[in-house]
């Protein structure tokens, strides 16, 4: 089913209203989860167009926007917890609702498989499924489970409340040895194996060793609660940080400027 949508009302980087993801497609494009906007957003060089905006609704499409990831073909997906839905987004702005089988209570943290499989947490039931085109799977239960990588190889990980966590089966192992989260929201890969991950409470980035060790990429000013993560080409961090209603981008020693720099 598509739903209505608005296309190309640009709007300064200044005006994003709570962003709450971020993310980069195949060829560097840079998108924006913003969530009391109900809209998925696209960086321009000099602002940020809308590429499908919502209704601002209870219970419409796009009301609660929280994780986003693009795919190869010009489309987006996005969670959107509020109205317990997974949707895809065409890159000409149509808003369709992936069909499934009623699962979901608060969908979350998204990402698409080698195969091209959806796979997706859900926050209240905590459990992690994959979404095919003719099924559902319910692969693991996990506790508080936030954000989920899935990797090159086949291999999972998923970001939790308190750790990251390998997947094997339906079993995940911790990753990250005495782990400092607050609150965490969002993880990345390193480049040398680790991860980075944003954690809102301690207005901080977390850089996960290879090891699991933990130390400070970047924290404070001017972070206020850095949420959605991604990684450019050139090996940057984007943080959607929604309290300052901006998207930072952080060098690889921990510089933080305002992606309108």
């Amino acid at each position: 089913m598509a739903f209505g949508l608005l296309l190309g009302a640009a709007a300064p980087a200044e005006d994003l209203r709570y962003p709450v993801d971020v993310a980069v497609g195949p060829g560097g494009e840079i998108y924006v989860a913003d969530i009391e906007a109900a809209a998925l957003l696209r960086w321009s060089g000099s602002g940020f167009e809308v590429v499908a905006k919502g209704e601002g609704l209870p219970r419409t499409p796009l009301f609660g926007i929280r994780h986003i990831v693009p795919t190869g073909d010009g489309t987006v997906l996005a969670s959107d917890p509020a109205t317990m839905a997974l949707y895809r987004i065409t890159a000409s702005g149509e808003i369709e609702a992936i069909p499934d089988d009623a699962g979901f209570v608060t969908p979350w943290g998204i990402a698409v498989d080698a195969s091209g499989d959806i796979l997706a947490v859900d926050r209240v039931t905590q459990r992690l499924r994959r979404i095919r085109p003719d099924a559902i799977e319910e692969v693991a239960t996990i506790r508080a489970p936030r954000a989920i990588l899935a990797e090159s190889d086949g291999s999972l990980h998923v970001l939790t409340d308190r750790n990251v966590l390998r997947m094997e089966g339906g079993d995940g192992e911790p990753l990250v040895q005495s782990p400092p989260f607050e609150f965490p929201h969002d993880f990345v890969r390193a480049p040398d194996g680790g991860f980075f991950v944003t954690d809102g409470y301690a207005r901080c980035i977390w850089k996960v060793s290879p090891e699991g060790r933990v130390s400070v990429h970047a924290r404070g000013e001017p972070l206020v609660s850095p949420q959605g993560l991604a990684v450019t080409a050139d090996g940057d961090l984007l943080v959607a940080d929604a309290h300052a209603r901006t998207v930072f981008r952080v060098s690889g020693s921990g510089e933080i400027v305002p992606l309108s720099n």
